[in-house]
């Protein structure tokens, strides 16, 4: 059986959107958009620890934008072939393909529907099918001793249930030797002389309380005098070669919480029922190595189906983009970009030249991504937001250098998570040959029309300008900028800029040489004219720019009016509007 994808309509976040699942899949996005919610709604199709009680929901279940008074989760299942799953949902099976439908209206009761398409849905009186389908859930909440005091006799037992007979019996003299060296023990504890001296006065003292003690005595034991129940009460401790250590640290409680609440998983399976489970957030105060090897560990851990959500980069490394679930917010409302885990996703990341990598899976996280061309640009914008004030975690808005890439793979990514972007490149002159000649043109309109060829334009007619002046974009190497050229770069330029995309009047070095900030940047350089400042800022440039910034960072907040600063609040613009539609206005 495979949990294909599930529907919400009306529920918390979700007005009506759509989640497609792999057998692994990860669920990402910001903080409150939704990641929880989707779990929560499985669980009410699926989770035995959900009680009727809680099945009914409350009026704050109900999405609170769309105005609706219904809620509908609809969960798909496929490759239904499980013995005691035909057995459960009978004539709702077909093709292998089941359907599970909860319905509740405010003021309302619940309902139950399956069938194996939404036109054969026919209701139940209970949720009867999660004795054989159920899912298990690990919340964020984890806490490793109070778990083991609910859960450690029941691990214990599964495993005796599972022994042969002859382990069995083998156990049972072990234990009755325990019970004889336990006695031994305890002998040898009262026959030391501080014991027996400080218990003498007590048993003296309960002589004379009353008659009934006179023939009893009280004594110091390990613990415990019986076997069984000494076992029964065991506690949990990792060593290190034969020195047991005490349990403590966080990151530790949390590793030790996950493999035994895995081992039990392992231990209670069933060919009578079937388990696929979720675990939230199961990065939880380890360092980056150790999040990268849970992820692996988990998703090798489980035949079965799994859904995993984080906010870790590390943990989403280990995911091949086609299991990711991302979670976005438009218009309040919460969203699966691409509807889920896709192919497309495979695709474009597979354009993209290499495995999915912690810095590259910052993309995942983020509402809005300011593509730049190097390092140096990173630094720059980075410290530039800072000084005015620009904050970028708080919009959630990367910025990403595409060095050695190019624009277009991340371009791509951004479109099929439904990421908002904005980019920046260059747009300096470069030459190309020909059979008959060399030919001089503006590199970045040249750039910027191949980046709206790919994603489409609507709404600014440059295609189909471009396809009218392109050849204005190319003149004789030797000969001046014609005006044709200068008047079609200056029109791009301007126009493009409504589809996210910023040119340079040159490139980063040259305009801000051009700036306000010109005359800091030659106290800096010692240098006096423009083109010597341009070449001292291009040599080393990351290195260059990053010890600029170091001692003139106060300086930048002289660009606040600059057309450098653009790339900047168009995309705290845009994200502002699509995730918070009543906050436009703000772009701080």
């Amino acid at each position: 059986m495979r949990f294909e994808k599930v529907c919400i309509k009306g529920f918390r976040n979700f007005d009506d959107t759509e989640v497609i699942f792999q057998k692994k899949t990860l669920i990402i996005g910001a903080n409150d958009v939704g990641k929880s919610n989707l779990l929560y709604a499985l669980r009410i199709l699926f989770d035995k620890t959900i009680s009727e009680h809680d099945l009914e929901l409350t009026e704050s279940d109900y999405n609170a934008y769309s105005g609706t008074d219904t809620i509908e989760i609809t969960a798909y299942l496929c490759e239904v072939t499980e013995d005691c799953l035909l057995s459960t949902f009978g004539s709702a099976v077909k093709d292998g393909k089941v359907v599970i439908r909860y319905t509740n209206q405010k003021n309302g009761t619940y309902k139950i529907l399956t069938g194996y398409d939404v036109s054969t849905l026919s209701e139940l009186q209970t949720r009867q099918y999660i004795k054989r389908l159920n899912m298990q859930y690990v919340d964020t909440n984890r806490n490793l001793f109070s778990f083991l005091s609910r859960e450690k006799s029941k691990i214990l037992q599964i495993a005796k249930e599972k022994l042969s007979e002859e382990a069995t019996a083998s156990d049972s003299q072990k234990i009755n030797e325990i019970q004889n060296d336990l006695d031994k023990i305890n002998e040898s504890i009262s026959s030391l002389q501080y014991i027996s001296t400080s218990l003498a006065q007590v048993n003296r003292e309960l002589g004379e309380l009353s008659v009934h003690n006179e023939d009893q005595t009280v004594r110091f034991v390990a613990g415990e005098s019986k076997a069984d129940k000494m076992l029964d009460n065991l506690v949990l401790a990792y060593s290190t070669g034969d020195t047991p250590l005490s349990i403590g640290g966080d990151g530790r409680n949390n590793q030790i919480f996950l493999a035994t609440w895995i081992a039990k998983q392992h231990l209670q399976k069933n060919i009578d029922h079937v388990t696929f489970y979720a675990i939230e957030e199961p990065e939880a105060h380890l360092h980056p190595h150790q999040q990268r090897k849970l992820s692996a560990y988990i998703q090798n851990s489980f035949d079965e189906q799994i859904l995993i959500t984080t906010h870790s980069l590390h943990i989403a490394s280990k995911f091949e983009p086609a299991s990711i679930v991302r979670l976005y917010s438009e218009n309040k409302c919460s969203f699966a970009s691409c509807g889920g885990c896709s192919e497309l996703l495979k695709s474009v990341f597979d354009n993209f030249g290499y495995r999915l990598n912690a810095l590259s899976a910052e993309t995942f996280f983020s509402d809005g991504v300011f593509l730049v061309e190097g390092t140096s640009e990173v630094l720059f914008y980075t410290a530039l937001a800072r000084e005015l004030k620009l904050d970028l975690d708080r919009h959630n808005i990367s910025i990403l250098s595409v060095e050695g890439v190019g624009f277009k793979p991340y371009v791509a990514i951004c479109n099929a998570l439904n990421i908002s972007w904005v980019l920046r490149t260059d747009n300096d002159i470069f030459s190309k040959t020909s059979v008959t000649s060399v030919k001089k043109y503006y590199a970045g309109i040249s750039r910027g029309i191949g980046i709206v060829k790919d994603i489409g334009d609507n709404k600014t007619g440059l295609i189909e300008y471009w396809n009218q002046h392109s050849q204005e974009n190319e003149w004789p190497k030797d000969a001046e900028i014609p005006e044709d050229a200068k008047k079609l770069n200056e029109y791009i330029r301007t126009n493009i800029k409504d589809l996210g995309i910023f040119l340079s009047a040159v490139d980063l070095e040259n305009d801000l040489a051009s700036s306000e900030l010109k005359d800091t940047l030659m106290n800096h350089y010692g240098k006096r004219n423009h083109d010597d400042l341009v070449n001292a800022m291009q040599k080393k440039k990351a290195e260059n720019m990053m010890e600029f910034l170091t001692k003139n960072h106060k300086k930048l907040s002289c660009l606040e009016e600059s057309q450098i600063v653009e790339p900047l609040t168009s995309l705290i613009r845009i994200t502002t509007e699509r995730t918070r539609p009543d906050n436009g206005e703000r772009t701080n």
